[in-house]
């Protein structure tokens, strides 16, 4: 797969500010180390801060906050985890430029260049989103053409050794790995802690003596009681089905339907629909190749990432502040005085 329209994303509309003070970051002290390799803190605060911009409209579009505030989410531990949303934020932004430096390091590895035509699309990219940001934003952010072409080639990096990396990944899988079986199940809730335990209780006994009449199906047979009939498909590693109802599914032919299966929380009925459901069967085929080559490249990354002596240091990226609010200009807002949104429609990659 080519890569193409490199950053497309990140350089995805042009950025508002609020209250800006400007940035006092020194752009040549270092941010992190590495064999081999330094990160200037110009490089760190720009992702770090467009990690942030990212993060605020995620927030204003799923929090319903399109016109409220962002600035206090920063100092939250939103995650449970004892670390703050900045600090999270900071910290991703740091082990993306870990993982791009590292694939930077090894593109002879796997013969990646960056080619004429890409340094091209980059700076023409890298012009159109300079352009298209106040001054006071490019300020906040520490940008300068330097360092948004600096990103640019480092994402550029990273979709060009990816490909390159997963083109050695073993793409045939057999029909037999690949398949899918299509069920209708229903589910009654017979913990404890049911208020509906025992009456449920007595609707899976009445259903299963009704399964046992002739011409009776577990449609028909749920309708009568009250009960839903739901449907999936599984393969044969399915992990999450109860070990009990995926035992009664392999034991199905096509159009059998068990009996009364019973674990401590749950009653169920199951019906083999489909020995293979071949567009569920064809999605699972490219999941377990798109697993392949996800594991692959994790494994190729943290290999080289061993011992590679990657060292942030922690008091300087400490002066990069989330204190104001940077986000990405609403597209449906008024565009006066605004420039078109930069993209990187012709980053393509010729790997």
């Amino acid at each position: 797969m080519k890569a193409k329209k490199v950053m497309a994303l990140i350089l995805a509309g042009a950025l508002c500010t609020s209250a800006l003070t400007g940035c006092g970051i020194n752009k040549n002290a270092t941010a992190a180390t590495m064999k081999k390799q330094t990160v200037t803190m110009g490089v760190a605060n720009f992702l770090c801060r467009f990690e942030q911009a990212s993060m605020e409209d995620l927030y204003k579009m799923y929090l319903g906050s399109a016109s409220g505030s962002t600035d206090n989410i920063w100092d939250k531990d939103l995650s449970g985890n004892g670390t703050t949303l900045e600090d999270s934020t900071k910290q991703q932004a740091l082990e993306e430029l870990h993982e791009m430096y590292t694939l930077q390091q090894h593109m002879s590895d796997y013969n990646v260049k960056i080619t004429d035509d890409d340094k091209a699309a980059i700076q023409e990219a890298a012009d159109k989103f300079m352009a298209a940001n106040s001054q006071e934003a490019l300020n906040e952010m520490g940008a300068t053409q330097d360092i948004v072409e600096e990103v640019l080639t480092l994402y550029t990096v990273k979709a060009k050794m990816k490909t390159a990396i997963e083109a050695d990944v073993d793409t045939n899988v057999s029909d037999e790995e690949a398949n899918m079986r299509a069920y209708s199940m229903v589910t009654l809730d017979i913990s404890e802690d049911s208020d509906d335990a025992a009456k449920n209780k007595e609707i899976a006994k009445k259903m299963e003596a009704a399964l046992k009449e002739d011409g009776a199906t577990l449609d028909k047979v749920a309708e009568d009681n009250g009960q839903k009939v739901t449907t999936g498909t599984y393969d044969a590693d399915n992990d999450t089905l109860d070990e009990e109802v995926k035992k009664a599914l392999d034991g199905l032919k096509e159009g059998e339907t068990s009996g009364l299966i019973e674990t401590d929380s749950n009653a169920y009925f199951v019906r083999i629909d489909s020995d293979n459901d071949k567009d569920a069967t064809e999605k699972n085929r490219t999941s377990i190749i798109n697993q392949r080559k996800d594991d692959l490249y994790q494994k190729v990354l943290s290999g080289w990432q061993e011992g590679d002596g990657w060292k942030v240091d922690e008091s300087a990226i400490k002066k990069i502040e989330f204190k104001n609010s940077l986000t990405h200009q609403d597209p449906n807002a008024s565009t006066e005085n605004t420039e078109s949104t930069p993209s990187t429609e012709n980053v393509e990659s010729t790997q």
